[in-house]
């Protein structure tokens, strides 16, 4: 009887084993929902509101611009690197999502916001994939990186539509 409970032990073993190396699909983080705060306050004027809007991207691109790249072979650097990069996106999430544009403006702003807070989304999963066994190079190939960057194209063609050019990705 012990004979065969070992040898399961020891394929159940085999398979955590098995498991942890290369190839083989890993589980899933599952990370909150990241909310779009409320919008507050009276509509701003189309000058207003561009350039708080602006501001506030100008500041995350700064912070990005100043991160650098991600890091593509030290998981260390990476759990340094993406917190920073998520704090960044959730800062702007809280200060650009509340704004309440002019009545032209709200579609394609809220059009834009809907892609930031998906880009902070993934930006907070980045973060858990970092604090798994996942090499760094992984998670700058990540889903959540592919759909960051598919978001941050939509949502600069979509600020740019309406004038928004540090929320486009302009610098400078």
């Amino acid at each position: 009887m012990r004979c065969p409970a070992a040898a399961m032990a020891a394929a159940g073993m085999a398979a955590l084993v098995l498991a942890g190396c290369g190839g083989l699909e890993r589980e899933p983080v599952t990370v909150p929902t990241v909310t779009r705060p409320a919008t507050t306050g009276p509509a701003l004027g189309a000058a207003e509101f561009r350039e708080r809007a602006d501001a506030a991207c100008a500041r995350l691109f700064a912070t990005l611009d100043r991160l650098g790249r991600p890091p593509t072979t030290d998981i260390a650097d990476s759990r340094v690197y993406y917190p920073q990069v998520a704090a960044a996106w959730n800062r702007l999430l809280r200060e650009a999502a509340p704004l309440r544009p002019p009545a032209d403006l709200s579609p394609a702003w809220d059009q834009v916001v809907e892609a930031f807070r998906g880009i902070t989304q993934n930006a907070d999963e980045n973060v858990l994939l970092a604090k798994t066994d996942r090499e760094a190079v992984e998670i700058v190939n990540s889903d959540a990186s592919a759909r960051s960057q598919e978001a941050g194209r939509f949502a600069g063609a979509r600020a740019a539509s309406i004038g928004l050019r540090a929320c486009a990705g302009a610098r400078g």
